[in-house]
């Protein structure tokens, strides 16, 4: 903490102390969202399922409440007999990485009530892709979330838009068997 009374200016000193302490406050809050979503998306891959396999090709590099950003590569067995990202593969990313954003932000994982999809360009088998999650709006009933593919240029590959229905209880989590980066 600076010392306010060698300055005579009390007032920048203690406004900087306090912006210094909310934003260490703040980065902490956003580390442990980061790792609950590191240990939902462990869940999901230890649950098995169809889920299961879309999430153990992605990797967390970003963050913070109601928006989470993915990478992966497009692998040959994502791919479609034109040697591009298969849609069913795009419209899964759009499901699991919408409902990972809206889980940051309202803790509660829902159940799907509507997904479109705008496939713009297709991602070439060998390529790297971002996958960017956001909710939306999370309510006490519904959540309205979206998502956006875009491949390593920065082109927008996919769009989608996400509604759950969010009457759920919040998700258990076992955190005893987690590795957290």
């Amino acid at each position: 903490v600076v010392s306010t009374q060698s300055t005579g200016s009390s007032g920048i000193n203690a406004e900087y102390g306090k912006q210094w302490y909310q934003r260490r406050v703040r980065g902490e809050a956003m580390s442990l969202r980061r790792a609950l979503i590191k240990i939902v998306a462990d869940e999901i891959q230890t649950a098995g399922g169809f889920s299961a396999k879309t999430m153990s090709h992605l990797k967390i590099i970003e963050a913070v409440p109601g928006e989470v950003k993915f990478k992966m590569m497009v692998e040959k067995s994502d791919g479609n007999v034109y040697g591009t990202m298969h849609g069913g593969l795009g419209a899964s990313l759009v499901d699991l990485c919408s409902s990972v954003a809206i889980l940051s932000k309202c803790e509660r994982w829902g159940i799907s009530t509507d997904i479109q999809i705008s496939y713009l360009k297709a991602a070439p088998v060998g390529h790297q892709i971002t996958i960017t999650g956001r909710c939306d709006k999370g309510g006490r009933t519904l959540a309205f979330s979206s998502c956006l593919i875009h491949n390593q240029e920065g082109e927008l590959l996919v769009r989608g838009h996400h509604t759950k229905y969010m009457g759920t209880p919040p998700i258990k989590i076992a955190t005893s068997h987690h590795q957290l980066d």
